[in-house]
C-alpha cells in the first residue's frame, strides 16, 4: 500500500506543476465566460419575433382589416406589442425594390404584405393572398428561425377569417366548407427573400440555412481539429526536445534564435497547410455532393457560391489561423518541462479554439451582440470558421480586417517566442523566474 501510495504522489507531483495548475485556471475562466455567452444568446433567442406588417386592404370597406389586425395583435404581449410588431403605412403600393428599401430602413429581416383586394377577393370566393418579404444575412444555422414563424402568423390570420366566414354562414357546400377553412392564400412563390443585392422569389432564409449546414456545422469543428492537432504536436515536441535534453544541444549551436523558431513555425506551418489543404478538398466534395442531392436548393442559383479566389482567400485564412496557434503554442511550450507536462498545456489552445466553434455552429456574426463579436473577433480561430459564409454574403470588409489582425498576431506571437528562446526560461523553467517563485510560495503556503 506504501509503494502504490507513493508512486501516486510521485506521479501527481509531475503532473500538478505550477504550469499546469496555471493552464487549468486558463481553461475554467474560458468556460466560465463561454457560459456567461451561451446564456446571453439563449436570452435573445427566447425573445419574440420582430415582424413588420403592410396592410394594402382598403380600410374603409374592408370586410376583413380589423380581423387581420387583430389576429397579429393577439400574438404579442400588450406591453411589448409595438415593439417587435412593426405595423408600416406607405401612402402608395410599394413595388419589390421600394418594400426591400423600407425593410432596410427600418431594420426589419421579414414583413409580412395584405393585397390590396384581401378582402374583396375573400368576399368573391377567391382566396385572400398574403406575401412575405425576407432579408438575408450570415446569421448561421439558426439564421432560418425568423421565416419559420412568419407561418406561424399566416396561419393564424388565417384561421380568424376563417373563424369570421364560418360565423356568417350556415349551410355551405364541400367546395365553400373548404374555401372556409383556408380563405388565406400563402404559397412558397409568395416568399421573396433579399440575398446579397438581388430579390429572389420561391426562397426563404430558412431554406437557404438548411442548405448552409454543411458550412455552420462542418466547418468549425474540422478546423478546431485541425488546430487542435497542430498544437499539440508542436507542444508535444518542445516537451520531448526538454525532456531528451535536445534543446539544450540545439541552442548551444551557432545559429540564431530567430532562425531556430522561425524553422520550427515554419515546419509546423506546412504541416498545418497539409491539414488545410486536406480539409479544403474534402470540404469542396463534400458540399459539391449536398448541393447536387435531388430536391435540395442550389446555393449558386442564388448566388451563395465561393469563386476560385474566394477559395485562395479561404485557404489564407486558414494558414494564417494555423500560424497563430502555433506561435501561442510555441509560448505555452516554453514553460513546460517534459513531455507529460506538454499535455496539459494543450487545453487552453483546445478551449480557445472551442469557444468560436461553439459559437459558430449555431449563430452567425451578424446575430451576435457588439460584445461578443469584440470577442469573437479577438480571437484567430474564429476567423477560418466563418470565412466561408462571410465570402458568400459578400462581407468583404470583416474577411480582410480577420485577415489582417490574424497576420498581426502571429507577427506578434512570433516576436514574443524569439524573446523567450533568447532568455533562460527555456532551460530553468518558469518555476525558476522571478513570478514562478512567488507563485510557487504561495502554493506552499496555502
Amino acid at each position: 500500500m506504501n509503494n502504490l501510495f507513493n508512486l501516486v504522489k510521485k506521479e501527481l507531483r509531475e503532473l500538478m506543476t505550477l504550469e499546469s495548475l496555471i493552464s487549468i485556471a486558463v481553461v475554467m475562466i474560458l468556460f466560465v465566460g463561454l457560459g456567461y455567452m451561451i446564456s446571453d444568446q439563449t436570452e435573445q433567442a427566447m425573445e419574440p419575433v420582430r415582424m413588420g406588417v403592410i396592410n394594402y386592404d382598403d380600410q374603409s370597406s374592408s370586410t376583413y382589416y380589423d380581423t387581420v389586425n387583430s389576429a397579429l395583435d393577439g400574438m404579442y404581449d400588450p406591453a411589448t406589442r409595438d415593439q417587435y410588431l412593426i405595423k408600416l403605412y406607405p401612402s402608395s403600393i410599394l413595388t419589390d425594390e421600394e418594400t426591400i428599401s423600407l425593410m432596410q430602413e427600418k431594420g426589419l429581416s421579414n414583413l409580412l404584405v395584405v393585397s390590396p383586394d384581401f378582402s374583396d377577393n375573400i368576399d368573391n370566393g377567391t382566396q385572400g393572398k398574403i406575401k412575405a418579404y425576407y432579408i438575408s444575412a450570415n446569421t448561421g444555422a439558426f439564421g432560418g428561425i425568423d421565416s419559420d414563424s412568419v407561418q406561424v402568423f399566416v396561419t393564424v390570420v388565417n384561421g380568424a377569417v376563417s373563424t369570421e366566414l364560418m360565423n356568417n354562414e350556415l349551410s355551405v357546400t364541400p367546395e365553400e366548407a373548404a374555401f372556409l377553412k383556408s380563405p388565406v392564400s400563402f404559397s412558397m412563390p409568395d416568399n421573396y427573400t433579399y440575398i446579397n443585392g438581388k430579390l429572389y422569389s420561391d426562397i426563404t432564409p430558412s431554406a437557404i440555412s438548411g442548405a448552409m449546414m454543411t458550412q455552420t456545422l462542418m466547418v468549425p469543428i474540422i478546423i478546431m481539429i485541425v488546430i487542435m492537432v497542430v498544437g499539440s504536436i508542436v507542444i508535444s515536441s518542445m516537451g520531448t526536445e526538454k525532456e531528451n535534453k535536445t534543446l539544450e544541444t540545439l541552442l548551444t549551436l551557432p545559429v540564431k534564435r530567430t532562425t531556430v523558431v522561425s524553422g520550427k513555425i515554419l515546419a509546423s506551418g506546412i504541416m498545418g497547410l497539409v491539414y488545410g489543404a486536406a480539409y479544403m478538398v474534402g470540404m469542396y466534395a463534400y458540399m459539391s455532393a449536398m448541393t447536387a442531392s435531388a430536391g435540395a436548393v442550389n446555393l449558386a442559383d442564388y448566388g451563395l457560391v465561393l469563386e476560385p479566389v474566394d477559395w485562395v482567400i479561404t485557404m489564407l485564412m486558414m494558414f494564417v489561423s494555423i500560424l497563430c496557434a502555433l506561435g501561442l503554442c510555441m509560448i505555452l511550450g516554453a514553460f513546460v518541462k517534459n513531455y507529460k507536462s506538454a499535455q496539459t498545456m494543450t487545453l487552453p489552445i483546445s478551449v480557445v479554439a472551442m469557444i468560436p466553434m461553439f459559437v459558430f455552429m449555431f449563430v452567425g456574426w451578424n446575430s451576435l451582440p457588439a460584445a461578443m463579436q469584440a470577442v469573437m473577433f479577438a480571437i484567430p480561430f474564429s476567423h477560418p470558421m466563418m470565412v466561408m459564409q462571410n465570402l458568400m454574403f459578400g462581407d468583404y470588409v470583416l474577411v480582410f480586417a480577420g485577415l489582417i489582425y490574424c497576420v498581426a498576431f502571429a507577427a506578434v506571437t512570433v516576436l514574443i517566442t524569439v524573446r523567450l528562446y533568447n532568455s533562460d526560461i527555456l532551460l530553468v523553467g518558469f518555476g525558476q523566474t522571478r513570478l514562478g517563485r512567488i507563485l510557487a510560495k504561495y502554493k506552499k503556503a496555502d
